[in-house]
């Protein structure tokens, strides 16, 4: 079983220092409806703190109904949230295997040698290592899928056009799908309904246009999460 909190990359940034603890007693006191928190960089944090707790209610679940399969992330980059499920595998089932898909040559924010930082960021956070499938989704899903699928995280914002990032989701979409068993889950990071969504982000609107068509004819609902700074939502699987 875990013990303590779970850590990713990046986790450590969200401490409150004491000086800021102060700062919003002061406010509480006052009765002010706000307070001090650290601001979300969309360059540089790759998932947020309410994410990592969803992802975590979610997997205990879908353990616990004994859904069967692997887990597969379309979109790893530099490893925060294939740690947090690596550490969840391990707590829990670690006879699952995790495999990730990625080119590792896309550089969203200030890191270099994407390849080099995710596998460090394995051996730091002691995760089994996943089964790593480089190169180009296109070519690597669906023939490297593996034939049963418990649980997907589907994150490839790339920037770009709306159109083309719709395209490339609406790939990941068909290949998971039909492996998927019964139960399963499909996460779908940066999927935002403007005025919906609490407090997430716009970040990639061409996840939610390729999602929406492509559930549009399927038995599954697509749930809002709240991430906190971030959006995302989730299928399972009927």
């Amino acid at each position: 079983m875990r013990k303590g909190p779970l850590k990713w990359p990046g986790s450590d940034r969200w401490g409150v220092p004491s000086s800021v603890k102060l700062m919003n007693r002061v406010l509480y006191k006052l009765r002010f409806p706000y307070k001090f928190a650290k601001a979300f960089d969309h360059r540089e944090d790759m998932v947020s703190p309410e994410q990592v707790a969803n992802f975590a209610l979610l997997i205990e679940d879908l353990f616990d109904r004994e859904v069967p399969g692997d887990f597969v992330e379309l979109g790893c980059y530099t490893g925060s949230t294939a740690v947090v499920f690596g550490s969840l595998i391990k707590a829990r089932e670690p006879s699952r295997k995790l495999h990730v898909y990625d080119r590792f040559d896309l550089e969203l924010g200030s890191a270099r040698d994407i390849r080099s930082i995710f596998d460090e960021h394995m051996r730091t956070y002691k995760v089994p290592d996943p089964v790593v499938h480089a190169g180009d989704l296109f070519d690597t899903v669906p023939t490297e899928l593996p034939d049963t699928i418990a649980f997907a995280h589907v994150d490839l914002g790339i920037g770009g056009s709306v159109d083309d990032h719709a395209g490339l989701i609406k790939h990941g979409l068909q290949g998971v799908y039909p492996r998927m068993a019964r139960g399963g889950l499909i996460v779908l990071m940066d999927y935002h309904i403007p005025g919906v969504t609490v407090s997430g982000n716009d970040t990639n609107p061409g996840v939610r246009k390729a999602s929406d068509a492509f559930f549009a004819d399927k038995p599954e609902e697509i749930r809002l999460l709240a991430g906190g700074a971030c959006s995302h939502a989730y299928v399972r699987k009927a």
